[in-house]
């Protein structure tokens, strides 16, 4: 078996969704930013709210990723 073989994933999961998970946490943010920048008149809130949104989006769904990964069966190495 190869070291770079590609990583399985549980039914239902499709490899961009960690993506997915940073776009909605950046539009969350930004949504969640434009209110804080609306009531300080503070403009730099919208970015900060972009970024740790998307942060937080990518993070948590890669840990979600993770566990449904880890929740599979072991691979049966003797298929062909």
């Amino acid at each position: 078996m190869s070291e770079r073989e590609p990583h399985r994933l549980p039914p239902g999961r499709q490899p961009y969704d960690v993506l997915n998970g940073l776009r909605v946490g950046a539009f969350a943010g930004l949504a969640l930013g434009a209110i804080v920048a609306a009531v300080t008149r503070i403009p730099w809130f919208l970015l900060l709210g972009v970024v740790v949104g998307a942060a937080a989006g990518y993070l948590w769904e890669r840990g979600r990723s993770r566990e449904d990964r880890s929740a599979l069966p072991p691979k049966d190495t003797n298929a062909n």
